[in-house]
């Protein structure tokens, strides 16, 4: 591909695998040559990081679902203008670990939000930037359940909802991934870390990305 900027985006439920696949395609991007940033939304900038801390503290377990999203597209919008931007105008590959994607499926399905709202929001608050690429880790609520109890971690907020909530989410991801099939490809996040490290190699080939 030219060297252009390009921003590739890794959405899917908590425990899917995606923060792992960020670092092997980094590592993909770099040994062709290119500048890569690797980034988390929300979080990435001091504003974005200090969102993030309330949006997933259960100490604020009775959030306004209107305040959750609202927080979300602050934090998106500085990591957009202070990061993303600046990023791809200097020609760099930016990796994304969540983007609006994430708050369509979580507050637009998860929390059956007016998805005409959400994706309102979204639009703000991404500045109309639209992902490249996005890759969408497919797993079950239940592997997600387990995985995130084996990691040691505490629950965030969103972790804590009900199995019912993440089921949502994951159809919503799913819906998304039918409404934009050139943007998105949807994996399969039970398989290996091997696997899909290959299939996203194979992607990125038959888009002469690298």
């Amino acid at each position: 591909m030219d060297r252009k900027g390009c921003l590739v985006t890794f959405e899917g439920l908590d425990g899917c695998g995606k923060s792992t696949q960020v670092r092997h395609t980094a590592q993909m991007f770099r040994d062709q040559g290119f500048e890569v940033l690797q980034i988390r939304d929300p979080g990435s900038t001091a504003v974005g990081e200090a969102a993030r801390e309330i949006l997933l503290n259960p100490r604020y377990a009775e959030m306004d679902t209107t305040t959750e999203i609202l927080l979300f597209a602050v934090a998106r919008s500085q990591l957009v203008v202070e990061v993303i931007r600046p990023a791809l105008d200097a020609g760099k590959i930016v990796l994304s670990d969540r983007f609006y994607d994430s708050t369509t499926a979580y507050q637009g399905y998860g929390r059956q939000l007016n998805l005409d709202m959400v994706h309102r929001i979204n639009a703000i608050g991404a500045h109309d930037l639209v992902p490249d690429l996005t890759f969408i880790f497919d797993i079950s609520p239940e592997t997600s359940a387990e995985r995130m109890a084996s990691s040691g971690k505490s629950p965030d907020r969103m972790e804590n909802e009900k199995l019912a909530f993440h089921q949502r989410v994951r159809r919503g991801f799913l819906e998304i991934a039918r409404q934009n099939p050139d943007r998105c490809r949807v994996l399969d996040g039970h398989e290996t870390e091997q696997e899909i490290r290959g299939k996203i190699y194979k992607e990125l080939l038959k888009r002469h990305y690298i």
